[in-house]
């Protein structure tokens, strides 16, 4: 069985992360002069979950890193 490390943590919650911030950089550099209560409302919901999951992505790596630090200072 693998253990959580660092690396895997962000290669995994880097790639989710990519993904959204890319999907709302399109939706951001596709909008134009007409755009519609339903564009501004899309674009708020994308910029909401882009947010959260980037408070998301903070707190498990803070997460993780106080378990580790945990063990570390028991095993000393």
């Amino acid at each position: 069985m693998a253990g959580i490390n660092f690396n895997n943590l962000n290669n995994t919650l880097g790639k989710v992360s990519q993904a959204r911030e890319a999907e709302l950089q399109n939706t951001i550099t596709s909008m134009d002069d007409s755009a519609t209560t339903t564009d501004l409302l899309r674009l708020q919901q994308q910029i909401q979950q882009w947010t959260m999951f980037t408070q998301i992505q903070s707190t498990v790596v803070k997460e993780v890193a106080d378990a580790m630090k945990g063990v570390i200072q028991k095993a000393a």
